[in-house]
């Protein structure tokens, strides 16, 4: 496979999974007329409130959890790849949530699972402060997967900051990399595309950064602007803060002529 296309779902999700659900099924349906081989949704795809009281009360279980039963199943019944940019979970006798990314394959089966490595603790100012680790388990596995012979790592949005990750799936030969959000808004006005575009010219690697975007449960406010940048640093497509679909397709071969020009990748 020479060119993988790419739909990215940018919406705004609601604080009822169930709901989630049936929005997200109409954007895949709306997807398919572009016919991607992968379908791309946002950070806490699933659920998403500023209440950290309500998320631990709601959040399902991974085998309870509606999006996920409704994209392995289109999935399934469409032949399409799917990476829910991450789900919100409960863990079985565990009390921290999980923040997870699924890659879900063209007959419905879930090949690869990522749980969120950094934890997002910040004070944005003095009105918005996030506290990540007091919530969520981190993750501490690097997990990459494939579409035919093409290799896809996957990340979740404030792993965005930590150059590392991304080099670590560059050496295992990853020609792309998902980074599904829920980014801020003073944050992603002033950082998001930089870091990637930053991203994706120090690892010659394409990014698809799909964002989450609007108005939450509880005043959670998320920036949208979802993107996808090729090796060379460059934005081939992007969208605003509004709830809509960015349909692309990636030449695999740009990567390979880009990490010839600049060979970074074997100097270390």
């Amino acid at each position: 496979m020479n060119n993988l296309k790419i739909s990215q779902v940018q919406f705004t999700a609601s604080q009822i999974p169930n709901l989630n659900s049936k929005f997200l099924e109409k954007y895949f349906n709306k997807a398919l007329k572009s016919k991607p081989h992968l379908i791309c949704t946002p950070e806490c795809s699933n659920i998403i409130t500023n209440d950290k009281n309500y998320l631990k009360q709601n959040a399902p279980y991974q085998n309870t959890c509606p999006v996920l039963k409704m994209a392995k199943n289109f999935a399934k019944k469409n032949k399409v790849n799917i990476n829910l940019g991450s789900l919100l979970l409960k863990v079985k006798n565990q009390s921290k949530l999980v923040n997870r990314s699924f890659f879900i394959d063209d007959h419905g089966i879930i090949k690869k699972i990522y749980d969120k490595i950094h934890m997002f603790d910040a004070q944005i100012n003095n009105k918005e402060t996030h506290q990540e680790s007091s919530l969520f388990q981190a993750g501490n596995k690097i997990t990459y997967t494939k579409i035919n012979n093409i290799k896809l790592g996957m990340t979740i949005c404030y792993d965005l900051r930590f150059p590392s990750l991304y080099r670590k799936l560059a050496k295992k030969d990853c020609s792309i990399v998902l980074v599904p959000a829920a980014f801020t808004r003073p944050t992603g006005k002033d950082h998001w595309e930089i870091l990637n575009r930053s991203r994706a010219i120090e690892n010659n690697v394409f990014i698809v950064a799909t964002g989450m975007c609007g108005n939450h449960h509880m005043q959670r406010k998320t920036y949208g602007y979802s993107l996808l940048v090729d090796p060379w640093g460059k934005i081939v497509n992007s969208t605003k803060d509004k709830p809509s679909i960015l349909n692309s397709t990636i030449k695999i071969m740009e990567v390979k002529k880009i990490r010839k020009k600049i060979p970074s990748l074997q100097y270390e």
